[in-house]
């Protein structure tokens, strides 16, 4: 048995066969069609859309055959594409000399009569063939040869879109490569429209008829199938009116295709006006006598998108005038390349002329030395990490020496592009006024707490001496006053302290006296007071002995105590107060939970701030400065451990803090269990 020869060019018909990605994947509706429709014009059993690989034939679509592809030295396809500008037709194999002794004709196949189109893809290589086979001696007429061409056509151009779409994978891509495929009849035209993912319409005559559109089209118009076979002023007199008309006319003369992006238009749709943005296009249909004979209008709603750009726009004017009304400075540092671009204003700042260069390194030299480390590694945690940003430190002007405070706060922006860059920018304001009034604020709550601790350590002890003698006296009323009196004083102690210790914690004065020990004695200690003060509500104490720290054993008290002083205070009589004590991780983790009014996300963000108070109905006659939180918050992160809340309005509240634990080795013979 003869094999076909093989074409001069098989290997890059092979790789063009290739490229179209089809070989061996599923099987899809619209070829299966074409194979259906192929046998019943042609009136076989069996039809197929075969393609010719380097070794084997494989059928994308079969009508009448189980097998999904036979070896290449068997297939009567592989003779079709040695002409591809020819039909094979073989009437009956059994009388052709190549086919004779062909297992395809001597098996159970008995195949007899054979015809194939070659599917000639645009740069002339023949992929395949369509054929229709039949186990009798047959011949096609004229009509049945046309009718295999156009299916033909139609797999080419099937196979052609399928590709494109895989490659482009974009609409207006899509609408180049089928302003190709239209090149085609006016029935081929209207089946592509109809299954199209893009708003299409097909339009004949002078009058631009229209023919057809499919319900992407028909939406866009505001209209529905009604409008069909009518003339485009009457079926759309809207659009009409934005002369449309006679610019389909004029491509329809010219024969050369007209297109507008994002085109602004005003039009009555389903009796609404409204405004839309579209990217269309008409494109002429040109037949083989290279006459128009149709428009194909094709168009993308892009309303939404320019809609969004022109906010985005409008948005960025409103920051950049916000940004020179505030008198900020911006910056952008590349993630990648790590190139800085800084803007006039932090120039100015940082002590340099508008015109000076100024680099990322250059910058950072004129961060005071104490907040230069401190900086640069907030700066590469956003950009590596994506942290938020947000600093305050003094910088000495490049200049003119100045001393200025600022603040930056700033974020990483991840591109969606992978081919673009993320990029880390923000803004930095002078804070040098705020930090001075700042100063001055601490230097006077300093001043005047040092002065108030002195008097108030003699009324003290006149308030003892007092309840001495009224004890010695016997004289209650005199006892009572004495301990009331102390009760006040203990408290003007507490706040003054407090307002000592912020102005310490500003100052960088706070000293810390870290001890190793097991912050189960706190626990207790602080469990011993409590229990005998705080007797409207139930404290319940739940913690491990063994979790040992280095830390300041007065300041962890302090913590501690404060944190359920607050849980007492903002909870109501008789409920319970949960202090609990465990291990998390490398630390060691507190948390006192309470059920009372809880704490709303905005004042969640704020309420460790200095001087802050939440501000609602319910904490009006609650006295507080808004500093213990504050106090707590720095002496936690100064031993390096967090501090945190968990709230919900309404539920009560949960507030945290962790210390980090004595490494394993520093711990001997440490015995943990569970106390209640």
């Amino acid at each position: 048995m003869p094999s076909a020869p093989i074409p001069h060019n098989d290997q890059e018909r092979v790789a063009a066969l290739k490229s179209y990605h089809i070989l061996d994947t599923a099987t899809e509706k619209d070829f299966d069609e074409l194979a259906e429709l192929a046998s019943v014009i042609c009136n076989t059993p069996i039809a197929l859309i075969s393609l010719v690989d380097k070794n084997r034939q494989w059928f994308k679509a079969r009508k009448g055959i189980t097998d999904s592809e036979t070896d290449r030295a068997l297939s009567f396809c592989a003779y079709a594409i040695n002409k591809p500008d020819e039909i094979l037709e073989v009437e009956d194999a059994r009388e052709d000399a190549r086919f004779v002794d062909n297992d395809l004709v001597t098996g159970d196949l008995n195949l007899v009569f054979y015809t194939g189109v070659p599917l000639v893809d645009e740069n002339g290589y023949a992929l395949g063939s369509l054929c229709v086979i039949d186990q009798e001696r047959k011949k096609l007429n004229n009509m049945q040869r046309s009718a295999l061409k156009v299916l033909a056509n139609q797999v080419i151009d099937k196979l052609t879109l399928r590709r494109k779409v895989i490659e482009l994978q974009e609409a207006q891509n899509r609408n180049l490569r089928l302003n190709k495929l239209l090149i085609t009849k006016q029935q081929e035209a209207m089946q592509i429209i109809k299954n199209t993912p893009m708003a299409m319409a097909l339009h004949t005559g002078i009058d631009m008829t229209i023919v057809f559109a499919n319900d992407m089209m028909l939406n866009a118009w505001g209209k529905d199938e009604k409008v069909f076979q009518l003339p485009f002023n009457i079926a759309l007199p809207e659009l009409a009116a934005l002369d449309f008309p006679s610019t389909m006319r004029r491509v329809y003369r010219t024969g050369i295709r007209y297109e507008q992006n994002e085109a602004h238009m005003t039009y009555s749709h389903f009796g609404i006006l409204k405004q839309f943005y579209y990217n269309y296009a008409f494109t002429p249909l040109i037949n083989e006598d290279g006459k128009v004979w149709g428009i194909l209008n094709t168009a993308i709603d892009m309303t939404n998108v320019v809609r969004n750009r022109l906010a985005a726009e409008s948005a960025e004017q409103q920051l950049r005038l916000a940004v020179q009304s505030a008198d900020l400075g911006t910056w952008y540092i590349n993630a990648q390349t790590r190139e800085f671009i800084p803007s006039s204003k932090l120039k100015e700042l940082f002590g340099y002329r508008h015109d000076d260069a100024l680099s990322y390194e250059a910058a950072l030299m004129q961060i005071t030395e104490d907040y230069r480390a401190k900086v640069a590694a907030a700066v590469e945690a956003t950009i590596t990490q994506g942290e938020a940003y947000d600093i305050e430190y003094p910088i000495v002007g490049y200049r003119d020496k100045k001393l200025r405070w600022v603040r930056a706060t700033g974020r990483l922006y991840k591109s969606g592009n992978d081919n673009e860059t993320a990029h880390f920018s923000g803004t930095i304001a002078d804070i040098t006024e705020r930090k001075e009034d700042e100063q001055r604020k601490n230097d006077f709550i300093g001043m005047v707490s040092h002065e108030l601790k002195t008097p108030l350590t003699s009324i003290s002890g006149y308030t003892q001496l007092q309840l001495v003698r009224a004890s010695k006296n016997d004289d209650k009323q005199g006892q009572e006053l004495a301990i009331k009196s102390k009760r006040q004083i203990d408290r003007m102690q507490a706040l003054i302290t407090g307002f000592l210790d912020v102005a310490r914690i500003t100052e960088g004065k706070i000293m810390l006296n870290k001890t190793d020990f097991d912050i189960a004695v706190i626990i207790k200690t602080v469990q011993d007071e409590l229990l005998a003060i705080h007797n409207t509500h139930k404290l319940n104490f739940n913690f491990f002995e063994g979790v040992k720290i280095q830390a300041d054993q007065d300041k962890v008290e302090q913590i501690l105590v404060n944190l359920i002083n607050n849980a007492v205070k903002y909870s109501p009589q008789g409920t319970v107060i949960n202090i609990k004590c465990s291990t998390k991780g490398n630390d060691a983790f507190i948390a006192v939970t309470d059920h009372g009014i809880g704490v709303n996300d905005i004042d969640q963000t704020n309420i460790f701030k200095r001087f802050y108070r939440v501000d609602n109905t319910q904490t009006t006659l609650i006295s507080g400065f808004g500093i213990g939180l504050y106090i707590c918050k720095e002496i936690v992160e100064r031993h390096g451990g967090k501090i945190g809340v968990d709230s919900k309005i309404g539920k009560g509240s949960t507030f945290w803090f962790t210390l980090p634990l004595l490494p394993v080795a520093e711990i001997n013979n440490s015995h943990i269990h569970l106390k209640a």
